[in-house]
Parts: C-alpha cells; sequence; structure tokens
C-alpha cells in the first residue's frame, strides 16, 4: 500500500513513526491520496466508519469560525510544545487542519476514506499532513513517537474504546498529554436522546464511551498513569431547531440511526416528537443557542 508518511516522515529523533507488521492482513492501513477517496476500511471491533456522513458531515457538525478559532487557540497552547500530534477519528479536519495552519505538526488517523477525501479538498487538493487509514485501536505506529494526541467525538463510536486509549498511551511519548472532548450530556437535546433511548434501546444508539460516562474516561487513564485536567470551556453557539434535528435523524445523518431498524426509527421519531413537542414547543425555537465544549487534559508521567 506504499509509505504511510510522506517522504521524510518520522519524529524529531530521526526514528520512523510506522510500524510496519510483517502481515498486510492484520493492518490495513495506507496514505490516502486525493483521487483514493471511497474505499472503506474494516475496523478491528465494529468501530463505526463515517462513509455515508462525508458529504453532509461539516454542514452539520462544524462550529462557529469563533468557537473554531477558540478552540485552536486553547489546544494550540498544550500541543505547542508536545509535537508532533496524533488525531484519531479525522474525519474532514474540523480539528486538525486549522491546528496544522496554526503551526502545530499533526497526523491524521481514520476509517473512513471519503471523510478523509473531503479534508483534503478542503486543503486545495492537496495532503495538508499525513492522513492515514486505520484502527484507532490498532494504531499501525511505534511506541513513543508522539508528543501528543487528540481524539473529538470518536470515543462513542469505538466499542473497545479502552482498547484505544491504550494504543494512544503506547504511542505518545512521556511527558505528552492526551487531549479528549467525549461531548456534553446535559440539557434539551440530550434529554431528547435519553427519550429515544428508551424507544429503540440504549444499546442501538451507544456502541461506545458516550458523553455521559466522562469519570469513566478519567478512570480508565488513571488506570493508565495519566493525570486529568479540564481545559476551560469554550462555548458553541447554534441554530439547530427540533425540526431541523428530527428531519436528520430521519434522513440518517447521525451514526446512532445506522444500526436501528427502519421502522423501529419511525416509530421512535414519531412517539419522540410528540412528547418533545409537548415538553418544550414550538419545533422552529433554538433548543440550546450555546452550549458548553469541553475538553479533558490527560498528562502523562
Amino acid at each position: 500500500m506504499g509509505p504511510l508518511l510522506p517522504q521524510g516522515g518520522g519524529d524529531p529523533a530521526g526514528r520512523s513513526l510506522v510500524d510496519r507488521p510483517p502481515s498486510r492482513d492484520r493492518e490495513r492501513a495506507a496514505v490516502l491520496r486525493p483521487d483514493e477517496a471511497g474505499a472503506g476500511v474494516v475496523s478491528s471491533g465494529g468501530s463505526i466508519p463515517f462513509d455515508r456522513a462525508a458529504e453532509v458531515y461539516d454542514e452539520t457538525r462544524r462550529s462557529t469560525a469563533e468557537a473554531s478559532a477558540a478552540t485552536t487557540d486553547l489546544l494550540g497552547r498544550e500541543l505547542e510544545a508536545r509535537q508532533p500530534c496524533l488525531e484519531i477519528g479525522v474525519g474532514t479536519g474540523l480539528i486538525g487542519l486549522p491546528l496544522h495552519r496554526a503551526g502545530i505538526r499533526m497526523i491524521g488517523v481514520d476509517l473512513s476514506a471519503p471523510m478523509l477525501g473531503k479534508l483534503v479538498e478542503k486543503a486545495d487538493g492537496h495532503l495538508p499532513f499525513a492522513l492515514i487509514i486505520g484502527d484507532a485501536t490498532r494504531l499501525p505506529f511505534t511506541d513513543d513517537v508522539f508528543g501528543s494526541a487528540l481524539a473529538r467525538h470518536v470515543l462513542h463510536l469505538i466499542p473497545h474504546w479502552r482498547h484505544a486509549l491504550t494504543e494512544l498511551v503506547r504511542v505518545v511519548r512521556s511527558p505528552g498529554v492526551l487531549l479528549i472532548n467525549i461531548g456534553f450530556n446535559e440539557g434539551p437535546w440530550q434529554e431528547i436522546g435519553d427519550h429515544l433511548d428508551a424507544r429503540i434501546g440504549e444499546t442501538a444508539r451507544r456502541v461506545g464511551l458516550d458523553s455521559s460516562r466522562g469519570a469513566e474516561l478519567d478512570d480508565a487513564l488513571a488506570a493508565l498513569g495519566a493525570g486529568a485536567r479540564e481545559l476551560p470551556t469554550v462555548w458553541e453557539e447554534s441554530e439547530l431547531t427540533m425540526e431541523r434535528y428530527f428531519a436528520e435523524v430521519e434522513a440518517g445523518v447521525y451514526s446512532w440511526t445506522w444500526n436501528v431498524r427502519p421502522d423501529l426509527l419511525a416509530d421512535a421519531v414519531v412517539e419522540t416528537k410528540a412528547w418533545a413537542a409537548d415538553r418544550f414547543g414550538g419545533f422552529n425555537q433554538v433548543l440550546e443557542p450555546r452550549s458548553p465544549s469541553v475538553w479533558r487534559a490527560y498528562d502523562l508521567p
């Protein structure tokens, strides 16, 4: 499949970042080129690739320019002295591209070639930094080669999320840092999500570590020797209404809908719409105009 990094890739000590196993079947990973988007990769344990969301991902998940700039500044201060930085679930580059443009040396891993293809499109058709199609639970890197790593809204897509954490600790050298954002779990949208859970079954919607289990994340990384810090909150502005949200659910925009039987999903949406109208009122109002984006920093000893 060719080299995993652009020519000259490696860490400041001159070591290769890439561990090339003897069997290509053991690890499927490759540098993404602009003309290669479209071929997926099979994960090792049911992690969810976002191939089908690539065309609409930025439209439905991106931050405002102000929030993006604040996030880049916040993370950049943590990463400046801890490079290079590995981002798992780099996707379309919502976090990684601004950090790269701010001078942080980035490397991205994602299961989805179409998502990475969108990142390349946003970089004017050029590979801005090494992009690897691969599995976060089996990273194709040697030990202790990164100064840092980050993961935003990705651990909920990985059933074996503890394996992914172990891999991050393995490839990030001391005294490095892991920056993780698992989302926010309070307010009207969480209530709506909980109501949907009750109708279709929590296991159908939740694959890995969701936003309600931050303490579990802290404990898992403490067991791996990492100390936790909470970074200053970045506030996100939103114009999402219930009308738009339920339309996106019905259109299959969100990954949790992909494993739910269509008839079960349709019934759950109808019932939840009726409940939400009674609970929150008009469908055209913005339920959460402002919500916190919380990053945790885990310092490796």
